[in-house]
Order: C-alpha cells, then structure tokens, then sequence
C-alpha cells in the first residue's frame, strides 16, 4: 500500500521563446490569492515585489527564472488530504449493499511555470487511494497514480484591460454556482477534459469557449472518453466593479454514444441553453438559474428544462446568522413511450449538490432546502438545514450521482422521496490547515421503502493541508 502514497512530480521543461517584450497588461494583484478549487486558477505574481512575501511557503510559490523579469517564475504547490466516510447503508440499503466506512487519501504536486505574461505551462499529478472499504472501490476514489491537469497557455492578445488566452491540454472547468459544470472535489479524483480552450477577459465581462472530451475514470494513468464530446460557451457580465452581482449567459453540447435513463440507453446529442442571475444588496444574496435542454435520444426528441435559486438574508447580529432557501426543479419523463425524453441531465455538476452524502443526482427531482448558518469565530462556519425530495415525475426514476438509475421508476407508488437532515461545520485552522465534518441523516418514504430501500446515515471528517 505505501507505494500507492507517492507521486511521481511532473517536470515541466521550459521552451526557449524568441518574443517581444511587451509591456505588463492586468494588474498584478497585492496579497497572495486564496486557495481555488481549482489551483491553477491562482495567481501568485503579487510575490514577485519581496515585501509580499509574508509566508514560509512562498519560497515554492515564487521562484524566479530571470532578473531582468520577474514575470517569469516558477509556482510549486500541492495538498494532502485526509478524510474518512461511513455510508449506512449505500444507495439507500438497494441491491444488497451493506454499511462501508473507509478513509480517503488524495496527493497532488504540481507545477505551474510562467514564462512572462505570454507563455504558461502548468502539470498536476495526482494519487487517489481508499483503505478499509468493505466493497471494490470506484475508480473516482481508487487511482494511484494519474496526471490530473497538463496543459500550456498562449496569450495572443493583451493590453491594460484586456486579455486573451488560448489553452490547449488536461484542464479542470467551473462555471457559475457549479449546478451543471464543476470540479467534483469529494470524491479523491475531480472531474477533468481534454481539449481547447479560449478565455478573453475585459472589464465587466469573462468569455469562455471550449472544445473537449471528458477524462475516463478508470483507476490508473487515464485517457479522454472517445464516446463522449463536450463543448460550449460561457459569458459572464458584472453590474459592479467587486463582481458582487452579474448576469451568466451559456450554452453547452454534449454528444454521449452511451446516455442512460430509465427509458434506456442510446446515442445522445443533448444542447442547454442557460441563464444564471446573481448579487447582494444589503444583507440579502442570491443565486438563481434557469435551463432548457433540446436535442435528440435514439429516435426520441429531448425538450427538458431545470430552475434554482439559492438566496437568504445575513442578520447583523453576533455570529452573523444567515437563513436561507435552497430550492429547485429538475424536470423528468411523463411517458417512456410518446417518442419525447423530458429528463434532464445535470451533466459535470458540483458534488455535495444537495448535501456531502451525494446520494441523489439532480434529474427528476423537487428539492426544497431550508438552512441556516452562523459564524462564531471568523475562522469557524457551522450551517444546517433540511431538505424534501420529491420525484418531479412518477414515471421517471430517482438517479445516482454517477447517473445511474438508483431506483427505478414506479408510477403506482408516491411522488414523495424523503427528507434529508444536514449539518456541517469548516474549520480554518490557519491559511494551509482546514478541517470539515458533516453529517446527514436521510428519512426515506414509502418510494423508496417499496423499492427495497430504507433510512440512511452519512457522516464525514476531512482535514486538508495545501500549499
């Protein structure tokens, strides 16, 4: 087992360019960034002044190349994180599958190397491994060895507001709230894409296009899915200068050989067109989004569509107590047999979508979340809520988060799923160290009951170290 834990470092060898120099276009930003879900979305060229250099860790996040630019450095990085899950009973006790509890490892190193502001070549390799699991594990949790991200940037075109970026390789996406594009955190193993890229910036407005394949999840050094293409357009306008509030416009392309709903499986060439709104005013925030979805499946049309919103009011009070609404519609089939398929697919959506249990996909279903969180110390958030199920339509199934069917459709039996229980709490220990436990508790309904089903219990504790 212990092999398993290492990682090979993936070297990237910088490329002798001949350019021009050019003069500096975006700001370089003042403090060092946050930590992304995303890391190579973080920028680290506020190291290149030394008096920013306030961390012990910022002798890997800047290493300079030369003296006479110090826009061209080396950033290394990497995180550890361990976490336990015990599932009683997986898939709600269907098809057999007893209680499981098991630890989760995920290693990554990567390298991110900036040749000026014009040329980028970044690699993340990554280690997923499981122990103690009772049944096989998924492939999204058991890898050993893999390259996560691969690619190189190019930018073409940058003056002082504006910025245009060509992106060729492995790279992770997320798009908005993350209700149909994003990174699957939980699990060892996020979502990745091969392909091309296109990122144009300028103020008030993000573009995005991209041309790709999904990674196959296999549980070892993987390929992209050849029966799986994915492309798209994403554009994002802000209505003020902190990004606070904004309008998402975008469309996606899918073309799956092997879609599966309860209706079958088939050749799928699905098309969503999506709007998302978000903002805060005052002590208010939201986040609402609405999706329709054509295209064909097999012989049969698609027309589905899916509608969300997630706001809540922040009290200015001690804690900071915020109560919100989670709510939302994901449409489903009404008939297996009238030539027209109404489910819709959630695509890449975030994981803990619903809660970190991720037990449900969101397809065919009426979710409405109630919640509430406090802040007692600035680095301790606790929230809670929760949350009632019901299948949008009775002749459509309740779908795992892989998508498969995870109970099958039955029109005689109630629309009511149950209701999940939730609480969490996220610990910052300091900038590198953060520590998250949740637990949920599902109470299940007559649906799930005739299914074979019955009541599940999820808990998780996650400490994360990322440099």
């Amino acid at each position: 087992m212990r092999p398993a834990l290492l990682i090979s470092v993936f070297a990237v060898m910088p490329v002798v360019l001949s350019a021009q120099e050019l003069k500096p276009g975006a700001e370089i930003p003042l403090q060092s960034p946050t930590y992304k879900m995303v890391r190579f979305d973080e920028d680290y060229s506020c190291l290149t002044n030394p008096a920013n250099r306030s961390d012990w860790f910022d002798l890997a996040k800047y290493i300079p190349l030369r003296e006479d630019d110090p826009l061209w450095y080396v950033s290394l990085g990497g995180e550890l994180r361990e976490r336990f899950e015990g599932n009683y009973d997986p898939n709600f006790g269907i098809h057999g599958l007893g209680p499981d509890s098991y630890l989760l490892q995920r290693v990554t190193l990567l390298t991110d190397v900036h040749l000026g502001e014009r040329v980028r070549f970044f690699a993340e390799g990554i280690s997923g491994i499981v122990a103690g699991e009772s049944h096989p594990p998924p492939p999204v949790q058991q890898n050993p060895i893999d390259l996560q991200f691969a690619f190189v940037d190019v930018v073409p075109y940058l003056t002082d507001d504006e910025r245009l970026t060509l992106r060729v390789g492995r790279f992770g996406m997320s798009f908005g709230a993350g209700r149909l594009v994003a990174t699957r955190s939980a699990p060892n193993i996020p979502f990745r894409f091969d392909g091309l890229e296109a990122l144009y910036s300028r103020p008030f407005w993000n573009f995005t296009a991209f041309l790709t394949r999904p990674v196959k999840d296999s549980g070892h050094i993987d390929a992209e899915d050849h029966s799986t293409t994915f492309w798209g357009l994403y554009a994002t306008h802000y209505f003020d200068a902190p990004h606070s509030a904004g309008l998402d416009l975008y469309y996606f392309g899918i073309r799956n050989e092997h879609a599966t709903y309860a209706s079958g499986s088939g050749d799928e060439l699905r098309h969503s067109f999506g709007a998302r709104e978000f903002g805060a005013w005052h002590h208010w925030d939201w986040d609402a989004e609405q999706v329709l979805q054509v295209g064909s499946f097999g012989r049969d049309s698609i027309l589905a569509w899916t509608a969300a919103i997630d706001g809540g009011y922040t009290f200015d009070a001690t804690w900071q107590p915020r109560l919100g609404l989670k709510t939302g519609i994901t449409s489903g089939d009404h008939d297996q047999k009238d030539g027209q398929l109404e489910t819709f697919d959630a695509l890449y959506f975030k994981s803990g979508y619903f809660n970190d249990a991720s037990l449900i996909r969101p397809q065919n279903i009426i979710g409405v979340h109630p919640n509430l969180s406090v802040k007692p110390t600035k680095t301790l958030t606790i929230d809670g809520g929760a949350n009632w199920f019901w299948r949008y339509s009775r002749h459509d199934a309740v779908y795992g988060v892989p998508g498969f069917v995870a109970i099958p459709a039955r029109s005689d039996s109630p629309s009511y799923v149950g209701t999940a229980l939730d609480a969490n709490v996220t610990w910052q220990l300091q900038r590198h160290i953060t520590v998250q436990a949740s637990y949920v508790h599902f109470l299940t309904g007559t649906y799930v009951h005739e299914a074979g089903g019955k009541d599940v219990d999820y808990v998780s504790a996650t400490i994360s170290f990322l440099f």
